[in-house]
Parts: structure tokens; C-alpha cells; sequence
């Protein structure tokens, strides 16, 4: 039913439209339990689907990224959510690439005892 004609508006209408549905059979026992097995484990996480716009170039270095990552890109961005989410989680505060590196030129190199 895919225009406002096709809705049935009378009961005599509803009653053609349901007498014409025609339903599968169940399935046979062995195929039903195919159909269990494939269902995921009891207690697996529920995933969920979320849409999200992207300018063409974050798209781009995320394809990137995934691909280094050897990762579906939809696997990265999970990944990276996680990761934010983490840190937000430890009162950690994330600093500038700069930031970090002008902190790692103050270390002294490790000496190596033999």
C-alpha cells in the first residue's frame, strides 16, 4: 500500500483487503532451528544504528585512518567514541599535539645499562 487509495476506508474493503493476504508456512523444525542459531548469543551487545553527517574531507581522513587501521570505517569511529568517551570518563583532560610534544623534548633520553 504505497498511495492513500490503496488504504481500505470501509469495512467491506478491509475485508477484501484481508481475506487477499496470503501468509508463509512456518518453517520446518530443522530449518527453525537454523533460524535460532543464527540469532546472535543471548546477552550480546544491542548495536544500534546512528546516521551522521560528515564534510567530505573529515569522510575522507576517516577513510584513511580505517584503512591504516586495517578497520571498517564505521569500526574507527566506534573505536574513536570509545576512546573520547574514556578519557572524558577519567577527568583526563586531552592537550594539543603541541602541547605534548613540547612536554616530550623536556625528557632526558633513557640511558641503557648493559
Amino acid at each position: 500500500m504505497s498511495h492513500d487509495g490503496d488504504v481500505p476506508r470501509t469495512p467491506e474493503q478491509l475485508a477484501a483487503f484481508m481475506n487477499g493476504l496470503s501468509f508463509e508456512p512456518a518453517p520446518a523444525p530443522q530449518d527453525e532451528q537454523a533460524l535460532l542459531d543464527a540469532l546472535p548469543p543471548a546477552g550480546s551487545p544491542v548495536m544500534v544504528v546512528r546516521s551522521l553527517r560528515l564534510p567530505t574531507e573529515l569522510d575522507e581522513a576517516v577513510a584513511l585512518a580505517a584503512k591504516a587501521a586495517e578497520v571498517p570505517k564505521t569500526t574507527w569511529i566506534r573505536q574513536a567514541i570509545e576512546m573520547a568517551l574514556a578519557v572524558q570518563a577519567e577527568d583526563d583532560q586531552p592537550i594539543s599535539r603541541a602541547e605534548a610534544l613540547r612536554a616530550l623534548t623536556l625528557l632526558r633520553p633513557a640511558r641503557h645499562v648493559a
